[in-house]
């Protein structure tokens, strides 16, 4: 006698928790991949605050990081289909960001953008006062002064953004080994510039303290 009608359904498989989906970079870009408009919107709302104030700092200008990141998430969104498993999906979309910011610079010739007191600065706890915030803000605005816009995306995104080594190479398009002399030959240059600004070598290695390459 045939037991096929009597047969029951394999069990399906649960979807993550919600902790794990808002944690889970990849599953949310897989949903999204496959057509879920809330599971890019979630990772829409997880790296916009990141995003923009990466892009603040960048350009300089709130207006032109707001017109940026909308444009980054349109680009994402169109190109989706591009992100692969596995791939650190903030490495992704920082790297459409960059290249965003390049072009425009390109079609407009303009330089990288002064400091601006206004800009979101470097977050630290409220515990530490304002003598330390004040004291990271100059040292990313003399960075933003004496050193290249690569040196300055690579010491922002793996010290701010907090980035391995193997997601700042993908993002400036090099090695891991070169990424990590390009940091290596920052820090040296910032050291010297904090040097000859009259600047104690302690404020940079307070600033990074922990935060070996």
């Amino acid at each position: 006698m045939d037991n096929k009608k009597n047969r029951k359904p394999p069990p399906l498989r649960p979807a993550p928790a919600a902790s794990k989906l808002e944690a889970d970079d990849a599953w949310l870009a897989q949903q999204a991949q496959a057509g879920c408009a809330v599971s890019f919107e979630r990772l829409v709302e997880r790296h916009t605050p990141r995003l923009l104030r990466f892009l603040q700092w960048r350009t300089g200008h709130p207006h032109d990081a707001e017109d940026l990141a909308q444009e980054t998430w349109s680009r994402a969104y169109r190109f989706l289909r591009h992100y692969r498993v596995g791939q650190s999906f903030p490495a992704w979309l920082w790297t459409i960001a960059i290249r965003l910011d390049v072009n425009r610079r390109r079609k407009k010739t303009l330089p990288f953008a002064p400091w601006h007191d206004d800009l979101v600065s470097v977050p630290g706890d409220a515990g530490r006062g304002l003598i330390e915030q004040e004291r990271r803000d100059g040292l990313w605005a003399l960075a933003r002064r004496r050193l290249s816009a690569v040196q300055h995306d690579a010491l922002w995104l793996f010290y701010v953004e907090e980035m391995s080594l193997k997601e700042v190479a993908h993002i400036l398009n090099v090695s891991v080994v070169s990424a990590k002399v390009i940091l290596y030959r920052a820090r040296r240059r910032l050291g010297d510039a904090l040097r000859q600004d009259g600047v104690a070598e302690a404020s940079l290695m307070g600033c990074w303290e922990g935060a070996a390459i």
